[in-house]
């Protein structure tokens, strides 16, 4: 697979062709010499496979990161890494549960074997869309709020001993207002917000920034089990954001990117939504 982007040259991201809902993001032919954001900085990124995992790694390795990519799918990981080393960056793919503290404690030990440290890590796995419908509360729990746990956990004494570092975690704004009827989902993530919130005040002394972004719709490949049941389903959704359209992964991947820069040094405890304004207001709502 050849890339059609180099991160060698430090190109910045553009949003997708919205036409095209799961393709990932190409990048505008500009050379920013080397003011590259993330330069030399190691980043995990977990379930990193595809969707905004996927857009968020490419968009580190863009800016200079070396990139750890985890996922449980090997195929889908393979391919995130190929694509950041067939451009020009570096990365590596650990297949590790998060759920499973163990397997998140591999998962940081395998990269810094590597690497040496680790000076960023975004949570960003989830279960199954199957399992978020069905509101299967022992998958969501065990991977969007134990797996932000274990992963955190483990990778803050590697930054204590580092300096410091920058935890970004994946949340949703099903966290912060009621949406449809997945309250496994909701749950967790609202949980996630707290974690990062209570995360964010023990460590701030360690020079550990802890922040957390709420995504809107995000047109991903977890929506496909939808799609098929209603073919329509983003264009109904569509209408209820103020800028008129759904967010596509690049969006929460240059957020998480900032998050995860010296840009954002004074940046902790705090909760970034991304939603194309669904959040602000029921802009519909006649008068």
């Amino acid at each position: 697979m050849k890339a059609k982007y180099d991160f060698s040259k430090g190109e910045r991201g553009k949003f997708y062709n919205p036409k095209a809902v799961f393709k990932y993001p190409q990048f505008l032919q500009k050379d920013v010499g080397q003011k590259m954001r993330l330069n030399n900085k190691i980043a995990i990124v977990t379930g990193a496979g595809r969707g905004i995992g996927k857009a968020v790694a490419l968009r580190f390795a863009e800016e200079g990161a070396k990139v750890v990519v985890d996922d449980v799918n090997d195929a889908n990981g393979a391919e995130t890494v190929a694509a950041i080393t067939e451009a020009g960056g570096e990365a590596m793919f650990v297949n590790a549960d998060v759920s499973d503290a163990a397997d998140a404690e591999r998962l940081i030990a395998e990269a810094t074997d590597a690497y040496g440290t680790v000076d960023i890590l975004v949570n960003n796995a989830i279960c199954s869309t199957a399992d978020v419908l069905n509101n299967n509360w022992e998958a969501n729990l065990a991977v969007a709020l134990r797996g932000t746990s274990h992963c955190s956990d483990t990778v803050i004494p590697v930054m204590q001993q580092g300096g410091g570092g920058s935890i970004v975690n994946v949340a949703s704004v099903n966290g912060l207002i009621g949406l449809q009827g997945i309250h496994a989902y909701s749950a967790a993530k609202g949980g996630v917000i707290a974690l990062t919130r209570s995360m964010a005040v023990a460590h701030g002394k360690d020079n550990i920034r802890v922040n957390c972004i709420c995504p809107g719709t995000i047109q991903t490949e977890v929506w496909e089990p939808m799609i098929e049941r209603n073919p329509q389903i983003l264009d109904e959704i569509t209408p209820w954001y103020p800028l008129g359209r759904i967010g596509h992964p690049v969006d929460i991947a240059n957020a998480a990117l900032f998050l995860a820069s010296d840009e954002a040094r004074f940046a902790t405890g705090a909760v970034f939504v991304i939603d194309g304004g669904l959040t602000a207001g029921n802009h519909q709502f006649p008068i």
